[in-house]
């Protein structure tokens, strides 16, 4: 099963001169919404993102086609929740389990902008590394007996139940208009099993509104 997460980034980009070129460079933050791939049980989990973003132009391939690395830190992760579940003689319990797996996350992408009147449609691909920088697990049970209602948990270091390192494949659409503002959507297929059982990988969909100086 393919769990989404959204995320919603706003973004300011200029220009420089690096080794003869003009660069394009910017920065966003937002929120977003992530989910562990293998996850039945899972509602997403709400969280955000702050980082850097660069277009390296390729001329040689053509004057529209350029690089893209960006720099993030972003909250990725999950929420799961068994729902209410009759545990015997009438009485009810719930348990809720959120993940917050904090990234130092670099994609790489190879980035197509397509120019028609009004607007321009960018499409990339590409590669993403990202190493967890740290976060907290939190399980929270609440059960109602005999009529009484009860509740507890505990919290965790994240990275201490899953593997910090995480590599996987973005790839996107960003619709530029009015010629400062964007729209994008964005996908994060991560490869990586972080957990020594199941299936658990990152999954996350990027949904970014961007403005140009």
């Amino acid at each position: 099963m393919i769990v989404f997460g959204t995320a919603l980034s706003l973004y300011a980009q200029k220009t420089f001169s690096f080794l003869g070129k003009d660069l394009r460079y910017g920065i966003r933050g937002g929120m977003t919404v992530s989910s562990f791939t293998g996850n039945e049980h899972s509602v997403g989990k709400l969280g955000w993102l702050i980082g850097a973003d660069f277009e390296i132009p390729i001329e040689k391939v053509s004057e529209n086609f350029f690089i893209q690395p960006s720099l993030l830190i972003i909250s990725k992760g999950d929420e799961s929740t068994t729902g209410t579940v009759d545990i015997g003689g009438g009485d009810t319990g719930e348990t809720t389990v959120t993940e917050n797996a904090i990234y130092l996350e670099i994609p790489i992408t190879a980035a197509y902008r397509l120019n028609l009147k009004k607007v321009s449609f960018v499409f990339n691909a590409g590669p993403y590394l990202a190493f967890g920088l740290g976060g907290k697990s939190k399980l929270e049970t609440n059960a109602t007996i005999f009529g009484s209602e009860i509740g507890g948990g505990y919290e965790a270091n994240t990275f201490d139940n899953i593997k910090r390192f995480d590599c996987g494949l973005a790839a996107g659409i960003r619709i530029e208009f009015l010629k400062h503002w964007s729209y994008g959507v964005q996908y994060d297929f991560g490869f990586i099993n972080l957990a020594e059982y199941g299936d658990t990988k990152n999954s996350a969909m990027l949904v970014s509104i961007g403005y140009r100086f």
